[in-house]
């Protein structure tokens, strides 16, 4: 993981995601604390998602994820982390994110789910210390490779996937 990552304070919260403070990222994790994170989708208005594989410098390395995602840091609310984690993993700034759920609970996070459409055109500059490839995939090859290649993926990407599919693809 990159040395600016490891040596910030993320958001901690209750099991009802009220903030109780912040903890330095590893310490964090370590003592098992539930703590906050901003999820991005990235869809191109051919409806392609931006799947991101994240690089061997980072937690879960080289395993598929959502377009952009991040811990929310001290101070920071959930758009602003989404916002922060879009422009640092992808290079895409000034867009209107959709919120599409707050305080997604799973094992470890209370997530808030957001959704963007690009342009197909659109440039994606990726962070490579963060990021080893991005790639777009149509809805059903996403789909398909999940049900078949479930291990090359994050479990958070595949557990928001099968509960906010829905809302992702219509709203």
């Amino acid at each position: 993981m990159s040395e600016e990552k490891t040596h910030n304070k993320v958001v901690v919260v209750d099991e009802n995601d009220k903030v109780v403070g912040s903890e330095m990222l590893f310490d964090a994790i370590e003592k098992g604390m539930i703590r906050r994170a901003s999820r991005v989708y990235v869809f191109n208005e051919s409806g392609q998602l931006l799947v991101q594989r994240r690089s061997e410098n980072v937690l879960k390395p080289l395993l598929l994820d959502q377009s952009a995602a991040g811990h929310v840091d001290e101070g920071e609310s959930y758009l602003q982390a989404a916002k922060r984690e879009l422009f640092e993993e992808l290079g895409i700034k000034d867009v209107v994110l959709k919120e599409i759920a707050i305080s997604h609970r799973t094992e470890h996070f209370f997530s808030a789910i957001f959704k963007v459409i690009v342009p197909d055109n659109i440039e994606i500059d990726f962070d490579p210390v963060e990021l080893d490839a991005v790639y777009w995939y149509g809805i059903s090859d996403l789909e398909q490779t999940m049900a078949v290649a479930p291990e090359k993926f994050t479990p958070e990407f595949l557990e928001a996937w099968n509960l906010l599919r829905d809302k992702l693809l219509t709203q």
